[in-house]
């Protein structure tokens, strides 16, 4: 049992010495620094500096006597305590990191390649979380919707969203402001340009005039280009958000279908 409660102990912060002594506390509960030293195997040099470490460290107590005796405090009150200190310390190195800044030059490339399905997803839920007031989406495949219905739908209302799709008939039952493309807007999703040589194209999504990610594949592989403060992107979202306004004036509704 001591075998396995040592690299556990060792993930808290304790040292290897440390860890053995502790193990062998929560053995014995109560026992003297020879007893200590027997169980534990660590040399008895080392024991006493070890025992008073701990107890200024909060893990056991001790009892001033002769011989003196150390004992093992509340368990469940060390781990609740180690796991409040764990979260604050999380919660300064994120404020740390928020507040480094070092001056750097301009990118000399305005977009990124993302290949790996975590960082398209992580990357997704980043852009779904700062959407603060419009989102345009060109998709060209149903099952992104329904892979992200749940996010979108809590956009719905709070924010302009429109879903520009080519063919209505295959986002039958999807809840969510659909528009069915025509004239430029539909040469957009037919574009071979935007569909990267034959790729198979999810989506492009512009977000807040700012942000977009364009999400395609090609057989098993799937990719993404995001790219931030391209002028060429806000005048696309601005646009399509004018084309989807004329929509929305000639047919007297927001979806149409």
């Amino acid at each position: 049992m001591a075998d396995t409660l040592v690299p556990l102990l060792r993930h808290l912060g304790l040292n290897e010495y440390e860890a053995k002594v502790y193990a062998a506390l929560v053995g014995l509960r109560k026992a003297t620094a020879r007893d200590i030293h027997e169980v534990s195997t660590v040399p008895r040099g080392r024991i006493y500096e070890i025992l008073h470490d701990l107890v200024r460290r909060g893990f056991i107590g001790v009892m001033e006597g002769t011989p003196t005796v150390f004992y093992l405090l509340d368990p469940d009150q060390v781990i609740d305590r180690l796991k409040e200190d764990y979260i604050c310390s999380l919660e300064e190195t994120r404020e740390a990191i928020h507040a480094v800044s070092f001056p750097r030059p301009p990118s000399p490339d305005p977009v990124i390649l993302l290949k790996s399905e975590w960082a398209i997803e992580n990357h997704l839920n980043s852009l779904f979380r700062k959407t603060k007031d419009q989102m345009t989406i060109l998709c060209h495949t149903p099952a992104f919707l329904q892979r992200h219905l749940r996010a979108l739908r809590a956009f719905d209302r709070r924010i302009d969203l429109a879903i520009i799709v080519r063919d209505a008939g295959a986002y039958a039952g999807i809840d969510l402001p659909i528009y069915v493309a025509s004239g430029i807007v539909a040469g957009l999703l037919d574009d071979q340009h935007m569909r990267n040589d034959g790729a198979d194209m999810e989506c492009v999504i512009f977000v807040d005039e700012k942000d977009f990610i364009y999400i395609g594949g090609t057989g098993s592989e799937r990719y993404a280009v995001i790219g931030s403060d391209i002028p060429l992107a806000r005048y696309i979202q601005r646009s399509l958000a004018g084309w989807v306004k004329g929509e929305i004036n000639c047919s007297g509704s927001r979806d149409i279908h």
